[in-house]
């Protein structure tokens, strides 16, 4: 089974980067995709946790958004303890496949925007993502990922949308909470 470690900045891309390792999760299964909110528990050291989890994972998905080489308004990346940079360093002294997963148009950096540890990010094969076609973007994802089991055990998320002919219109994203989209209090 294919063990992924997920690599991404909270004030960049947290909410991106749940919604694809919710979608990995469900084909691989959660114990085979590393995200740091949903694999650490309370109290545990995380740098022990994220480095064994990057010595037994077989693929890095580095997400990047449009924030990620200047999250913060600074360059992180630049501070040889970033947490990104670390982790992006060992994948790559180790000779793990890093694929950047590139949020709605984010550019590739450019090897002379990295620091030299990691510019092989710079030439790196990428994935796209976008938020108006997440659910296909990530099933192609996987499909390239596990080629062998393709996107067999892919869930897309569902919305169901009614109508109730008063020019109201409900939305239910799979969940229980339905939403009146010409509710002002609901927007």
């Amino acid at each position: 089974m294919v063990e992924l470690f997920l690599s991404y900045r909270t004030d960049d891309s947290v909410h991106a980067t749940m919604a694809i390792a919710e979608r990995l999760g469900a084909h691989f299964g959660r114990d085979h995709v590393f995200r740091d909110r949903d694999s650490l528990m309370l109290g545990m050291v995380y740098p022990r946790k994220i480095r064994r989890a990057l010595e037994r994972c077989d693929k890095v998905l580095a997400v990047l958004g449009p924030r990620w080489l200047e999250a913060r308004g600074r360059r992180r990346i630049d501070d040889e303890r970033d947490w990104v940079r670390t982790e992006l360093r060992m994948a790559f002294e180790r000779d793990i496949p890093v694929i950047p997963i590139l949020l709605d148009g984010t550019p590739l950096p450019a090897q002379d925007q990295l620091p030299a540890d990691i510019n092989l990010l710079s030439l790196s094969n990428f994935h796209e993502v976008r938020h108006q076609s997440l659910d296909a973007d990530v099933r192609t994802l996987i499909e390239h990922l596990d080629p062998d089991g393709g996107a067999a055990g892919f869930r897309p998320a569902t919305q169901n949308n009614v109508h109730n002919g008063r020019g109201n219109m409900f939305v239910n994203q799979g969940g229980n909470q339905t939403n009146n989209l010409n509710d002002r209090k609901s927007r």
